[in-house]
């Protein structure tokens, strides 16, 4: 089909967005909760969980800039609102600074500080080679990679502009507080395929912003989250909280859904941890939400509704195991049933129910997916390593009851051995869509 034809075909189709960015919070959170507990692995995001990845994350993982600025139905997301807000009031600080290296040149253009969200936009020119979309490619480096300050690297793609190509950087300031004037760190380490050094102090001014403090908190069993204060910038709002959780709970996840006063959802937010540590039986997180919008005049108001996602450990199945076998979470009503187990021939099949057939607040497709993605056939020495699954289909047993029978295909193993492997059961997949609500806070915008 012809590309053009194919883009008017696809604007004909009507999306149902709010289903779609339930989807998109789905696969971000399985991405963003198997990352927690796994450093230094190599993840396969669906586009959908890299169209919203800075949802959740204050910087975006390599390879997940290009995919969202590809999606138009969630392009509003990865635009830089927050500068063209104060682009359009006149409050962007212009810079003239450059940088050379392997014949290309860097040069920052504008700068700006709303609060809490930093802004950079760039030029670069010179012989850089391009995507086959025609973009160009660069790494940068922020703050010498200070691995205190959480993810200080990315991978950003630029826009051909002019007789060279054009580029921002949007991320959150990780302290608590930045000086009226200052400068921060950035170095960019390749663009295109040339390995450099193009280093810049950026200078940033700060805007005027409003700091307003909120004592007001939310409690669930050992779970505390107390909302410190709200800053109000000029084109963006944050709040800053404090987390209070269990020690066994390190790798839970603490989330703010925000909503104004007519009930509407904000999707426009990032989320960082500022600071974390270990205090007797608990973990204190000092954390912000930044909102990429400016909300005051805009809503009266301002609810929050935290949630904790209790963290899982995956669970494995060894095959000559006596079935039915109980996989279950020792923090949460959450289980899987392994019915039986069958090899024949080059195939082998797992029954097997999820959550006894509770399907709380989700849909049928949730669990699906669950059931395709995260009960899975994998070696047993390579059985914490997230790779391509071995080639299989999926069979609804009993959809009320939320019973599936998946079946592998071992025609492409060699040599295969049922004691090599084991059935690995992904309960965190369930517990990071299904967390536990604390009371709603409300604040006072006016």
């Amino acid at each position: 089909m012809e590309k053009k034809l194919f883009h008017d075909e696809i604007e004909k189709i009507e999306v149902p967005k709010e289903d779609v960015l339930q989807a998109i919070k789905t696969g971000v959170r399985r991405a963003n909760s198997s990352e927690k507990q796994r450093k230094n692995k190599v993840l396969l995001f669906s586009t959908a969980a890299a169209a919203v990845i800075m949802i959740s994350s204050s910087f975006m993982f390599p390879s997940i800039s290009k995919v969202m600025a590809d999606m138009p139905l969630v392009g509003l997301l990865y635009k830089d609102l927050v500068g063209e807000d104060l682009a359009s009031q006149k409050l962007i600080t212009q810079v003239n600074e450059t940088a050379s290296s392997k014949g290309i040149n860097v040069a920052i253009t504008s700068a700006y500080y709303d609060g809490a969200v930093i802004g950079v936009t760039f030029d670069v020119k010179g012989n850089v080679k391009t995507d086959e979309d025609g973009r160009a490619r660069g790494f940068y480096e922020i703050f010498n990679g200070d691995e205190s300050l959480g993810e200080t690297k990315e991978v950003i793609y630029m826009d051909p502009s002019g007789k060279g190509f054009s580029g921002h950087i949007q991320l959150s300031y990780p302290k608590s507080e930045l000086p009226a004037d200052t400068t921060f760190p950035l170095e960019f380490k390749s663009i295109g395929d040339k390995e450099g050094s193009w280093r810049f102090n950026v200078p940033i001014k700060q805007l005027s912003y409003e700091t307003k403090v909120v004592d007001q908190e939310s409690t669930w069993n050992h779970y505390k989250i107390h909302v410190d204060s709200i800053i109000t910038g000029q084109a963006s709002t944050a709040i800053n909280y404090t987390a209070t959780i269990p020690s066994q709970g390190k790798h839970d996840d603490i989330r703010m859904e925000l909503y104004d006063d007519k009930g509407n959802p904000i999707h426009l937010i990032t989320d960082m941890t500022l600071e974390k540590n270990k205090v007797g039986d608990q973990i204190i997180i000092k954390g912000r939400t930044n909102i990429l919008q400016p909300l005051k005049g805009k809503s009266s108001y301002l609810e929050i509704r935290p949630q904790v996602a209790i963290s899982e450990p995956n669970q494995f199945v060894s095959l000559n195991e006596q079935t039915p076998a109980q996989i279950k979470s020792d923090r949460q009503n959450l289980s899987v049933t392994v019915e039986n187990i069958k090899l024949k021939d080059k195939t082998f099949t797992v029954d097997f129910q999820v959550n006894k057939g509770e399907k709380g607040n989700n849909g049928f497709m949730f669990f699906h997916d669950f059931a395709r993605n995260d009960v899975t056939l994998v070696k047993e020495s390579r059985k914490e390593i997230y790779e391509k699954p071995i080639n299989h289909s999926v069979k609804t047993i009993d959809k009320d009851k939320l019973r599936f029978s998946s079946t592998f295909d071992l025609s492409e193993l060699d040599n295969f051995n049922a004691n090599d492997f084991v059935v690995r059961v992904a309960l965190n997949s369930l517990a990071m869509n299904m967390p536990f609500e604390l009371e709603p806070v409300k604040i006072d915008l006016k």
